[in-house]
């Protein structure tokens, strides 16, 4: 979650996984699930439903990538919150289930510590495309761009790492947090794999408007544009001007700005589609990036799934015009995405959450867990599964790129992950 909170849930009630060849069998048994409101969930979703939403059919690849569900869904009746600003855990929801909790929490402070910087000199990457081929796929993407099929189309590269004994998911998390904190990092336990994810997006949000009873509000952030830190505060001054006064990156991303205000309209009230912020700069661990932020009133009888079907997968991660650009990346890419560049979020229906302390009392001070999604574009995400991690990176592709400056971009956004795998040389990648 972007803000001063940390939400995890233990010990799930309830682990659905969701595959189905009709998405809309999918969406009815997710939206069902999420309308429960005496539960929180934490979800992904894979990106590859949203080929299935807009009824396209994906070719056969010529890499073979994991199967992932297209929905993984896990139900919480009890929660722990930390509060960043205030230094302190909270437990909310099934008084019954806190002692138990509470045990878990204490074996925590007692585990193995995570604090290991050595080089993991036998983690060896490799990637779905050559750098020849990237750079030919750019041109193929150019050349769908002068025919006027596409306007913008995001490309990735799929890098697979195959990890020592001693690298655990849980030890590539705790590096990541130390050293790359995101505002919407996430660690998850799936039934086969872990998800660790340092994404910096935010996707969509969905809570109650403070000024309107009865009224949600929809915000989305799309994130294109994108610089390295630099090594000193004069050239962290110098990358960032550059940035803000690039006008590729910002018809970059007032582009997708165009698509996500065209999208969120399907399910807004008539004029309340504003765009709050556009071109924003953010500063992250290892780069800039430029961030816009659109908000818009949604109507009364929209649901979870009105909102998928509308938005996802986020423009920002296909480009536009949405359909025609998603067969495109479809063609183009040699394997599935599975979650990256699909979604993680959380949802909380009930304001029966009630932060309490870990004595079991109502803090009087303390707010209450009010009703809301947040969900996160599943960027700088990683799937962990036996001694294997794969993820995807890449960057829009528009008529005036340069295909060697994209490779690199793409290379940059892994630099964190690379770090805490341990390969902190990106030519070694085969």
């Amino acid at each position: 979650l972007k803000s001063h909170l940390l939400i995890a849930g233990v010990n799930p009630l309830e682990v659905l996984e969701i595959t189905n060849d009709d998405a809309e069998k999918t969406l009815e048994l997710f939206n069902k699930k999420l309308s429960q409101t005496d539960l929180a969930f934490i979800f992904t979703i894979s990106y590859d439903f949203g080929l299935k939403l807009e009824n396209i059919k994906p070719r056969k690849k010529e890499f073979t990538s994991f199967s992932e569900p297209d929905v993984f869904l896990a139900a919480f009746d009890c929660l722990i919150i930390h509060d960043y600003n205030a230094g302190k855990t909270f437990l909310t929801g099934n008084e019954k289930r806190f002692g138990e909790i509470e045990k878990i929490l204490d074996g925590n402070l007692k585990a193995e510590s995570f604090n290991d910087s050595r080089q993991n000199e036998d983690v060896k990457i490799s990637s779905n495309f050559t750098r020849e081929g990237y750079l030919q796929t750019i041109e193929k993407i150019q050349e769908y761009i002068r025919r006027g099929d596409t306007y913008q189309t995001n490309l990735t590269q799929q890098l697979r790492a195959r990890l020592p004994e001693n690298l655990t998911a849980q030890k590539i998390f705790w590096r990541l947090r130390k050293s790359h904190p995101a505002p919407f990092a996430a660690f998850l336990k799936r039934n086969d794999d872990f998800v660790v994810s340092i994404s910096p997006e935010r996707f969509f949000k969905v809570q109650s408007s403070k000024f309107k009873v009865q009224s949600r509000l929809i915000e989305t952030s799309p994130i294109k544009g994108t610089r390295p830190r630099g090594k000193t505060a004069e050239e962290d001054l110098q990358l960032k001007n550059e940035l803000l006064r690039s006008e590729k990156d910002r018809a970059e991303n007032t582009m997708i700005v165009d698509l996500l205000r065209n999208d969120i309209g399907r399910i807004c009230k008539f004029g309340t589609v504003t765009v709050e912020k556009l071109c924003d700069l953010e500063t992250h661990s290892t780069l800039f990036h430029l961030v816009s932020t659109v908000r818009a009133e949604l109507k009364e009888e929209i649901t979870f799934a009105d909102i998928l079907k509308a938005v996802f997968p986020c423009g920002s991660i296909t480009g536009a015009p949405k359909i025609s650009t998603m067969q495109i990346i479809d063609e183009l890419e040699t394997t599935n995405r599975g979650l990256s560049m699909g979604a993680i979020g959380f949802s909380a229906q009930s304001s029966k959450f009630k932060v309490q302390s870990s004595e079991n009392k109502i803090q009087p001070s303390a707010f209450n867990l009010q009703p809301f999604i947040d969900v996160s574009v599943a960027i700088r995400t990683m799937v962990v599964r036996g001694n294997e991690a794969i993820f995807n990176v890449g960057g829009g592709i528009v008529i005036d790129s340069v295909p060697e400056d994209e490779f690199n971009e793409s290379l940059l956004k892994a630099k964190a992950l690379l770090q805490a795998l341990g390969a902190t040389n990106q030519n070694e990648i085969l």
